[in-house]
């Protein structure tokens, strides 16, 4: 069968189901399934360090589901591709895509580049025209299509633009490949939900994420002090 996302059940953020009815409300992730194919798609919250173990989590030998390509939320054209050897540790999107990189997986830049989010709100809204330094304005508004116009326009971009490319790129994937790993942002999940569950059925959700990198619960730091202070034209009467 080919897979072929309907645009029709896309809802806007604000009216979409919260993750709140997970019990993690955090980063999570769900694994759908039809036939022989299988998506794993990892719900980010975007630098926190539980998503950094839920893509470890994910890529473990022990997970289960071995990807044979990645979706991430990371713009389709001028993105560098080259990554730094240290990594970019404060991004999950790039550190997924490092790792499958890293082990040649292919992987594939899903969301819009700057221009294009311009093109999408432009042809929403064409009264009301933007460029690009209009953007971070935009991106930083809660989608709303109710709100006001920089909340419709944030709106617009998701259901109109950005979720529908990841929804194309999701479906092309699965018409390719058996396995499918995706790392996108929880609102784009929230959005996309009815539309993925019309193509594969109901996921099971993982939302308990492992901690992968170690519990530091217990442990307490007490500093120790080697000096004062010591400035030019301080009065400490010790200096």
């Amino acid at each position: 069968m080919q897979f072929k996302p309907n645009f029709d059940l896309l809802r806007d953020w604000a009216s979409a189901e919260k993750s709140i009815k997970f019990a993690s409300n955090s980063a999570y992730v769900a694994i759908f399934r039809r036939d022989d194919k299988t998506l794993v798609y990892m719900c980010d919250r975007h630098g926190e360090n539980i998503s950094f173990n839920m893509v470890d989590m994910c890529f473990a030998d022990d997970f289960g589901v071995k990807p044979d390509v990645l979706l991430t939320e990371i713009e389709n054209t001028g993105f560098e591709r080259k990554f730094n050897w240290h990594g970019y540790q404060s991004n999950t999107l790039v550190y997924a895509a490092e790792i499958a990189a890293q082990r040649n997986i292919p992987v594939v830049f899903s969301d819009l580049s700057d221009s294009q989010y311009v093109d999408v709100i432009n042809c929403g809204f064409p009264d009301n025209k933007i460029t690009t330094i209009d953007l971070d304005r935009v991106l930083s508004s809660e989608p709303n299509m109710n709100g006001n116009l920089l909340q419709q326009m944030s709106s617009y971009l998701n259901v109109m633009g950005r979720d529908r490319f990841m929804l194309q790129n999701i479906a092309a994937a699965l018409n390719r490949y058996d396995t499918v790993f995706a790392i996108f942002g929880v609102g784009h999940y929230e959005d996309q939900r009815l539309v993925l569950e019309d193509m594969l059925g109901k996921p099971e959700y993982i939302t308990r994420i492992k901690n992968m990198r170690g519990d530091f619960s217990n442990v307490k730091i007490e500093p120790i002090k080697l000096c004062d202070f010591k400035g030019e034209g301080t009065n400490d009467k010790n200096a």
